[in-house]
């Protein structure tokens, strides 16, 4: 399902890899463990075609939501309704985003004692999550930017693991997702694909993931 990820890269590495640049940083450094309302790098599109990569908050809020705690429930969404359903149809057809990762987590096993995976490209320094965003407002005029990582069916590889995987997005795909101006839904869900199986793999980590106040690089070392 993808409810944690990583991303360890710094500034210039993100800024290179995206051709763009980043804004609106107060501070920004690596992130080992990921959830819900961290506020993480998000790669956006301009009408003249140029990337910027500006802090957005994990879970979206939709133009309906009255309250912020709605993003809590919607940090995922699915590509199979990603056109159709409510919460999701407008930021999909306007507001579409890549979100950086250098890899993911993922549990299998049976509830209460489930043993955690990282996954992480094989071809690549970073994942390309395809996102999509709305800039939500407040009754009283705060404005929150947030956001939702697509998810589809696994991959043969990721089918060991899980029923379900973030879709990543190939770099010759990326200014078509991003561009703005680009309405039609039916060419932009086609891209909405497992990844290559040989573009990722995985291995065991220990279980203190599972506690997102553990924070380290010692999170993704593999275990025996």
């Amino acid at each position: 399902m993808c409810g944690r990820y990583t991303l360890d890269k710094d500034e210039q590495e993100l800024e290179g890899y995206f051709d763009a640049v980043m804004e609106d940083f107060e501070q920004f450094g690596p992130n080992y463990n990921v959830a819900p309302s961290h506020t993480m790098p998000v790669v956006g599109q301009n009408r003249e075609g140029e990337r910027t990569i500006r802090p957005f908050r994990w879970g979206l809020l939709p133009f309906w939501a009255k309250e912020e705690k709605v993003s809590y429930s919607m940090f995922i969404a699915k590509a199979e309704s990603i056109d159709s359903k409510k919460s999701y149809k407008q930021s999909f057809e306007r507001h579409r985003c890549l979100v950086p990762a250098s890899g993911f987590y993922e549990w299998t096993g049976p509830k209460g004692d489930r043993t955690p995976y990282y996954i992480y490209p094989t071809h690549e320094p970073l994942f390309s999550f395809a996102g999509i965003y709305n800039v939500w407002e407040s009754p009283e005029g705060k404005k929150i930017p947030t956001y939702s990582i697509i998810t589809t069916e696994p991959n043969q590889k990721m089918a060991n693991l899980h029923d379900r995987m973030p879709v990543m997005l190939l770099k010759e795909e990326w200014d078509e997702w991003l561009d703005p101006d680009n309405h039609n839904t039916n060419a932009l869900k086609d891209l909405l694909n497992p990844f290559p199986d040989d573009a990722i793999n995985y291995y065991q980590i220990d279980k203190k993931v599972g506690n997102v106040r553990n924070n380290s690089k010692d999170l993704i070392d593999p275990v025996e």
